[in-house]
């Protein structure tokens, strides 16, 4: 956690410095403020990410049940992805026409939590001119009370198989040309923990430079 916060505090200083010394360009100072809130970002999240690991450690962190649909919560992370995708050039297609929609007992905010930090990773790890699928459906299709299925399909870099033994472990990271130093490596292991709290089961199917397929039950 030092090492990942020291990173972009010694970044934000820099360029804090530089434009409180009027080093900085006038024409430069907006892409400068730029780069110190994308840090700013990144600290928050690695903050938010190592509080929630740590409660799913210490088994302080409780599952909060309402009734929500199926269908909303399939559909609410829709935007934010699309817009990621569409800034780096990957065409992003959902499906939900297996998906009939029905109120369940579930934690929204957590249940929104992995299929975003899924699709996010998706996104991430796959080049422009790539494609991300993100498919939730019924199973069985036609069942009174049927399991909810997720599936996050890229065409990305993919994986090693030497990785996938170590994937849900916390700030491991797979080192690849073009990805270094991306995000936390705290998404995944926080994926895990909560699918296994909500006793789901998720799996993954991946080759390196093919894709990755998750799929969540």
């Amino acid at each position: 956690v030092s090492h990942e916060l020291k990173t972009p505090l010694t970044s934000i200083s820099g360029y804090a410095e530089l434009i409180e010394n009027g080093i900085a360009k006038p024409e430069d100072v907006q892409g400068f403020a730029q780069k110190i809130h994308v840090e700013a970002t990144r600290m928050l999240q690695l903050v938010n990410d190592t509080l929630t690991v740590f409660k799913l450690n210490s088994g302080k962190l409780e599952l909060k049940c309402q009734p929500i649909s199926t269908l909303e919560v399939a559909e609410a992370i829709i935007v934010p992805i699309s817009a990621a995708a569409e800034r780096k050039n990957v065409t992003f297609i959902a499906d939900f026409s297996q998906l009939h929609g029905r109120m369940v007992m579930a934690d929204k905010l957590n249940l929104q939590k992995i299929f975003l930090n899924l699709l996010a990773n998706a996104v991430k790890f796959t080049p422009a001119g790539g494609h991300v699928f993100y498919t939730v459906k019924d199973d069985p299709e036609n069942g009174s009370d049927p399991d909810i299925v997720v599936i996050v399909r890229d065409d990305g870099i993919g994986m090693s198989k030497e990785y996938q033994e170590r994937l849900y472990e916390p700030f491991h990271q797979e080192k690849r040309a073009g990805y270094d130093a991306v995000g936390t490596g705290l998404g995944l292991s926080i994926v895990k923990q909560l699918v296994d709290l909500m006793h789901g089961t998720i799996e993954v199917e991946s080759e390196k430079d093919q894709g990755t397929v998750f799929t969540l039950r």
